[in-house]
């Protein structure tokens, strides 16, 4: 299994690292690809890609993730190859995750009008959000905020890799 983490100028950093440790331990091959190849987050930490997003195609992917953060999410709904990579994703039916801010960008695509679905308060454009910190429907996969990214990383493992693996990194972890 891979999943791809988009990253951007303005992410929450926890966001995308917190979700790509977790995956890292339950063995699933994670990329880190950049809108540049170095990015600056909300919190001012720099982050290193491990890949620009110009050399990633969605064939490679099992799982489209998008980290919240401002100004990160507007950086990752205007970019036309973080939307060619949802397209994909939307086509092949992968999985696509969002966190925070970022389920916002799927909202305005017309993805969660009908489905369950969380985000960080505001950001939900007069949809309903789900009371929990993360939830799924079909393959779109939704979290609250930073605080919501242990029960966020673990839906995208129970998915990719199911339930016992799932449980077993919480444990690990001492969730």
């Amino acid at each position: 299994m891979k999943a791809l983490i988009i990253i951007s100028n303005g992410m929450e950093e926890c966001e995308a690292l917190v979700t790509y440790d977790l995956l890292y331990r339950a063995g699933i091959e994670t990329d880190l690809a950049g809108l540049e190849t170095q990015v600056v987050s909300s919190h001012n930490v720099t982050v290193k890609a491990h890949k620009h997003i110009d050399e990633v195609k969605m064939d490679d992917y099992d799982c489209l993730i998008l980290p919240g953060g401002m100004p990160g999410t507007r950086n990752l709904e205007e970019d036309e190859r973080v939307q060619r990579l949802i397209d994909d994703s939307l086509k092949q039916e992968k999985y696509i995750a969002a966190i925070c801010a970022a389920p916002s960008i799927l909202i305005h695509r017309g993805l969660l009008k009908d489905g369950k679905f969380t985000c960080f308060p505001g950001f939900e454009n007069g949809l309903i959000p789900a009371k929990e910190k993360a939830v799924q429907d079909g393959r779109l996969i939704t979290g609250k905020g930073m605080g919501a990214a242990v029960e966020f990383a673990h839906l995208i493992i129970l998915n990719l890799l199911g339930k016992e693996k799932a449980d077993e990194i919480l444990r690990k972890i001492q969730y």
